[in-house]
């Protein structure tokens, strides 16, 4: 009789985290080709749902995920916990980490009840790690940024625990540090605030690195081709201090390539099927991005005046008060936008409230991605060999920017240092600024757009059989089944 070995996933619920799921998908697809005796791996993804108040998108793609798919592959809808009024007084972070921890005990309850053998947990729920040591359960992390960060992650850890460095204190410094992860020195004040920011990172990002070193294996949505520094960083005994780092997993990339059921996909596709090749710009900040009414003036400059044919997802961004709740829809463009500028690149631009991005940057018609450099959007960017012109917001986005400018060159840098909410974190980036950098973007014979060429076909090649993440997750897999 077959043996089910069960894994059970704890993804961070947002859109940004969704390729656990993919993962579970790609991992039930490939243990066929893998000789394991009787046993099955089975995987259960546990579910958690923020409010509709805070974040509608994240909750519809929940709600559409059933059990009628691969019979291996199943969804569990934890119950609701009551959110706490305190929750909603800082940032989406903030909220979301309290609902995890929240979540805790129902976790424990469904593994007590299920066949587990491993527990794979996003790279922000680590505190279900000590649920699953309690039950006496392997865990492994699902890291969904770039190694890079990892690396600087733990390398800021043991700044903080191993040379007592106040490291909240190093953003101002006026230096360039030097990573184990980065191939060049990295601009002091570009660190993101999940680094540097005293009570985000003493609270929370801190907790996360040390735990990162109690996993079995850590599991990294990227590939050898594109991080070659990064990763050869974690075999150098010295780099990360005297705790050990666990083994690591390069399987990407991962992509979200879910169907879209959203109604405006076929008016936007046939939009662009309307576009010369190459010749259409995507701007887009991801499901959690957005800019202020000023900036957003700003942009509508810099985009007017390259001249270049646009495709601008535009969201509103959520009020002070409000901050832990995610960007929402216009109820008309216009009501931010430069008087006139609908009217004035109607013939070559068209702006909306989403994309289905995955099917937009594989249009032939994109020549360029304006990017918040989430690191899901590089890696689509980087599959569809699309050059990417680099704004961060917030996470770990401003060394994603610098990291796919700089280190690897696969694009132009519109900023590096920048905020969402810039009025209290940086200086807002000029229309001049934004038009520079679409025109170095859209440059057909930049040495960026052949790297970029490149690494797309390497991509590709990674995870067909014999590719460095097809053999990592074939290792990683007999590792899973020899647990069981």
């Amino acid at each position: 009789m077959e043996e089910s070995a069960e894994l059970i996933f704890i993804p961070w619920p947002v859109m940004g985290h969704v390729q656990i799921v993919e993962f579970a998908n790609l991992i039930i697809h490939r243990q066929n080709t893998i000789s394991s005796g009787k046993r099955k791996l089975s995987v259960t993804v546990l579910l958690m749902k923020l409010p509709e108040y805070v974040d509608t998108v994240s909750g519809s793609f929940l709600d559409n995920l059933t059990n009628d798919g691969s019979p291996r592959v199943k969804f569990f809808h934890l119950p609701p916990t009551e959110a706490a009024p305190e929750w909603s007084s800082r940032t989406r972070g903030y909220f979301i980490n309290n609902l995890v921890l929240s979540q805790r005990s129902n976790v424990a309850d469904f593994i007590r009840s299920s066949d587990a053998v491993s527990v794979v947990v996003d790279m922000l729920c680590t505190s279900m790690i000590d649920v699953a040591e309690e039950l006496k359960l392997p865990s492994y992390v699902f890291f969904t940024s770039p190694a890079s960060f990892l690396g600087a992650m733990l390398h800021f850890q043991v700044l903080h625990d191993e040379e007592n460095r106040d490291v909240s204190g190093l953003k101002n410094s006026g230096a360039d540090l030097q990573i184990p992860s980065l191939k060049n020195p990295f601009p002091a004040e570009a660190l993101p605030l999940v680094l540097v920011e005293k009570e985000l990172w003493l609270e929370r990002f801190l907790h996360y690195a040390r735990d990162y070193r109690r996993a079995k294996g850590i599991i990294i949505n990227t590939f050898a081709d594109l991080e070659s520094f990064a990763l050869d960083s974690f075999l150098q005994d010295s780099a990360y201090g005297r705790a050990i780092v666990p083994p690591i997993y390069p399987v990407g990339p991962i992509l979200n390539r879910t169907p879209s059921t959203d109604s405006r996909s076929s008016e936007i596709i046939q939009w662009l099927d309307g576009q010369p090749p190459r010749s259409v710009v995507l701007v887009c900040f991801g499901s959690q991005g957005s800019l202020h009414a000023d900036q957003v003036k700003e942009l509508a400059h810099g985009l007017e005046r390259s001249g270049h044919r646009f495709l601008w997802a535009l969201r509103r961004q959520s009020p002070d008060d409000k901050r832990a709740v995610f960007p929402s829809e216009y109820i008309s463009h216009a009501e931010v936008l430069p008087d006139g500028f609908l009217d004035r690149t109607s013939g070559i631009g068209k702006v909306v409230g989403w994309v289905p991005q995955l099917d937009v940057l594989s249009h032939e018609s994109m020549g360029g991605f304006v990017s918040h450099c989430g690191w899901n959007s590089v890696l689509e960017s980087v599959w569809c060999g699309v050059p990417i012109a680099t704004w961060p917001l917030h996470a770990e986005q401003q060394m994603n920017a610098f990291q796919v400018a700089r280190d690897l060159g696969l694009g132009a840098e519109i900023a590096l240092n920048y905020h969402e909410r810039c009025e209290d974190h940086g200086e807002m980036v000029k229309g001049l600024e934004v038009e520079r950098g679409i025109r170095e973007l859209m440059d057909g014979e930049s040495k960026a757009r052949k790297r970029i060429k490149n690494m797309s076909e390497k991509s590709r090649l990674c995870v067909m059989e014999g590719g460095s993440s097809y053999i990592q997750l074939a290792r990683l897999i007999t590792n899973f089944l020899g647990t069981s």
